[in-house]
């Protein structure tokens, strides 16, 4: 039996974080199945131990669900300045402040006897958008270009002209 030692945990706020490719909200199916994720850029991000993206950004992921434990990982907090809830994704480019948790790990052995090497686990706890808008649905886009339309959803037909976006 291998000997408990206490994980470290620690907390860092990065202001002024650009966000991309969001799905901190709404999990997507990834390689490791469910997860969460987003691409991050911005000062102090290098210093957390993410996984480097070719333009200099960085790769934040995480499970969204815990395979055979079938035990799903509720998404992030988001904020907005007022401090409502936003519960969509955020669309590309939006900026905020962004409370990371670190984990360092010491080194040991899993369950099937293969050895690991100590390390930090980075996770987003909880997101304050500053500058965003979210991401829509197309059902939500749909209805912006009725609106647009003068067209009422429920009718069947109209002389009304497309709308580009």
């Amino acid at each position: 039996m291998s000997k408990q030692t206490k994980v470290q945990i620690r907390e860092v706020a990065i202001p002024n974080v650009t966000i991309s490719a969001c799905k901190l909200r709404r999990a997507y199916n990834g390689k490791f199945g469910l997860q969460y994720g987003a691409h991050l850029s911005g000062d102090g991000l290098a210093e957390l131990g993410l996984k480097e993206a070719g333009d200099g950004g960085y790769w934040y992921s995480t499970n969204a669900k815990y395979g055979a434990m079938d035990v799903t990982v509720p998404p992030v907090s988001i904020q907005d300045t007022d401090g409502n809830d936003i519960e969509d994704d955020l669309e590309n480019g939006a900026t905020a402040h962004v409370l990371f948790e670190l984990r360092d790990y010491p080194a040991g052995v899993r369950k099937d006897g293969t050895k690991f090497k100590a390390g930090t686990n980075v996770r987003i706890v909880a997101v304050r958008a500053l500058d965003f808008d979210t991401k829509k649905s197309n059902q939500d886009r749909l209805s912006t270009a009725l609106l647009q339309l003068e067209v009422d959803s429920d009718t069947a037909t109209s002389s009304a002209t497309a709308v580009n976006f």
